[in-house]
């Protein structure tokens, strides 16, 4: 399979060098006071609503459910030609202090629970941040290698029930995300730390409305076209292709709401719709390509659940990415992604660093 796109492995290493920078005494405070604000100054937040647990240090054990779809639908509807992987649980640990957090996942073989007839699927992924009070700040990346047909006696001509399933090992998705969110509402009673890492915990019920402004780097290619050369008419496509890029910039606005029970239990639920300025490409060679413009609805949706202690917590999330949008006068192009998110954390006595406290930490 192709190198992929070398320079959107540079979004996430350059998101990653500029929280871990500076370190110079002059440029320390002036970072860490728009980080953190002033450590002497009274909370932030309403501490009738909010249990700060910052200066502890969260370390998770991360069990991750990811399904991810790429889809090619027709004008005239129904279901469309879409690949889905096979293995679909990662495992991996979570590092969440102060404003800081940071999360790795990849699947573990011996772990797999998949059936081998569509083929094996390796996936990981990566993602760093910032949350503050009211400012949300998160880059993800996501790989997946491995896909298989859905539907085939739809989409394979002559096919048979004895037929082996459609497999495409040489197939690949490559993710990428920057996204930033401001919480609108200015009493501060809300905690996204409390509803997605734990670091405080929500004591009485609060939601907040949110805008957000995202940006999706989505790479899809294969060693041979991604569709049967037999289906080029049915798409209205001059030939096949082996390469689809997709990037999205997305402005959105929703709502947030935690509710807190029973002291330490809580339910978070959150819907950002928005308009997304897509550009995308369908590449058939290296000299060829299919370009679209448009623009386009894209949807974000939030649930999770979970006991939220002075020591221990555990927390089950779930999030859903949609969009979908014609490239061709024919076709439309879909990725979709469903996270399942379960982890269990411990918080521990925060470490004592000169250097972290340059950046707030």
């Amino acid at each position: 399979m192709r190198t992929r796109d070398p320079c959107c492995y540079a979004i996430v290493i350059l998101l990653s060098a500029s929280l871990a920078v500076p370190t110079k005494a002059q440029l320390g405070n002036k970072f860490r006071a728009i980080l953190v604000g002033d450590s002497l100054a009274p909370p932030d937040y309403d501490t009738a609503y909010v249990a700060n647990y910052q200066s502890d240090l969260v370390i998770s054990m991360v069990a991750r459910h990811q399904l991810v779809e790429v889809d090619l639908e027709q004008d005239d509807g129904g279901d469309g030609l879409a690949y889905s992987t096979n293995t679909r649980e990662q495992y991996g640990f979570g590092i969440n202090y102060k404003w800081l957090s940071a999360e790795a996942t990849f699947n573990v073989p011996a772990l797999d629970h998949y059936d081998p007839a569509y083929g094996k699927t390796t996936s990981r992924g990566f993602g760093i941040g910032y949350t503050g009070r009211r400012l949300w700040l998160r880059g993800f990346w996501s790989n997946a290698e491995g896909y298989f047909l859905n539907d085939p006696d739809r989409w394979v001509v002559g096919r048979s029930e004895d037929d082996p399933p459609v497999v495409r090992g040489d197939m690949g998705t490559n993710t990428y995300l920057l996204s930033a969110n401001y919480a609108l509402s200015g009493k501060k009673r809300y905690s996204q730390n409390a509803a997605i890492f734990q670091l405080e915990r929500q004591k009485r019920s609060a939601g907040t409305f949110v805008v957000g402004l995202s940006s999706w780097r989505t790479i899809v290619d294969a060693d041979s076209s991604i569709i049967n050369s037999a289906l080029v008419d049915t798409f209205d496509l001059v030939t096949g292709f082996t390469e689809l890029r997709r990037t999205l910039i997305n402005a959105s606005i929703g709502y947030t709401h935690t509710i807190a029970f029973w002291r330490k239990g809580f339910i978070n639920f959150a819907l950002q719709p928005g308009i997304a300025y897509v550009q995308q490409a369908i590449v058939s060679s290296p000299d060829e390509e299919l370009k679209g413009t448009t623009v386009a609805s894209a949807t974000e949706f939030k649930v999770g659940a979970g006991f939220n202690g002075d020591r221990w917590y555990g927390a089950l999330t779930t999030s859903v990415y949609y969009s979908t949008t014609p490239i061709a006068e024919k076709m439309s192009v879909g990725t979709n992604y469903v996270f399942v998110r379960f982890a269990l954390g411990v918080r521990l006595a925060g470490p004592k660093s000169g250097i972290l406290k340059k950046v707030g930490l």
